[in-house]
């Protein structure tokens, strides 16, 4: 009953987390369109570019940075429905997060209602395509309960290293490498070739926690550590 109540907890504050990154989205969407609505203003209505003219140079860099606004406008945007579309998964529960203690048993019910379709499909004419990608969403949720299964046996204790600290976030289900000071250029690159990536919100540089993750931790922390004595003896 615990792990139910913590995990409850845990997608409430998802939600929490998600909901403020919608809000950031929109007021970031509005910002880039009443930009771009301004610099619009300014120029006069169906106004076209005046070749030659003095005007000509400040025009088109108007319209480069209309069109900029406007663009960032709509990615923020979208970033705002991708963020509600978290929420909507974690209300209705299509989503199945791999800390959740009935996520295996949710599976496999997936799994039955696939196989179940399956059948369906084959007693009446069909498409091409639907029976291979039942079976793809099949193998899909058998991987699922094999990687979960996995992570249950799992260990991961706190690593401290030359400048920073690695840990196991159990409620994003990331590892996290935490440093002291912002990594130079040389570790960042590092991070970003094995995986890692930053997480403003966070503050730490995150993967997925599984067995790959883990033995990047590892990996990069060897090289941090020999990067650091390394400049220890110079």
């Amino acid at each position: 009953m615990a792990g139910r109540i913590d995990y409850a907890e845990r997608q409430e504050r998802k939600k929490e987390i998600y909901q403020e990154r919608v809000e950031q989205a929109e007021q970031r969407s509005q910002a880039h369109y009443e930009n771009q609505s301004k610099i619009a203003s300014a120029i006069p209505m169906g106004q076209p570019i005046l070749m030659g003219h003095h005007s000509e140079k400040r025009h088109r860099n108007d319209l480069k940075k209309i069109d900029n606004e406007m663009r960032k406008s709509i990615q923020e945007s979208e970033k705002a429905d991708y963020y509600r579309n978290k929420i909507d998964n974690i209300d209705n529960g299509k989503a199945i997060s791999s800390d959740d203690p009935q996520a295996i048993e949710k599976l496999q019910a997936r799994i039955e209602e696939l196989e179940k379709a399956k059948v369906e499909v084959k007693a009446r004419p069909h498409e091409w395509y639907e029976l291979p990608y039942l079976n793809q969403d099949i193998r899909r949720c058998k991987d699922r309960i094999k990687e979960i299964q996995e992570l249950e046996e799992l260990q991961f204790e706190d690593i401290t290293f030359t400048g920073g600290k690695a840990i196991l976030n159990r409620e994003i289900n990331r590892l996290q490498l935490l440093f002291d000071t912002i990594p130079d250029e040389e570790i960042r690159t590092l991070l970003k070739g094995h995986g890692f990536k930053w997480s403003r919100y966070e503050q730490a540089w995150q993967r997925l926690y599984n067995k790959n993750g883990i033995r990047a931790v590892r990996y990069v922390i060897e090289k941090i550590n020999e990067r650091g004595e390394e400049n220890d003896n110079l």
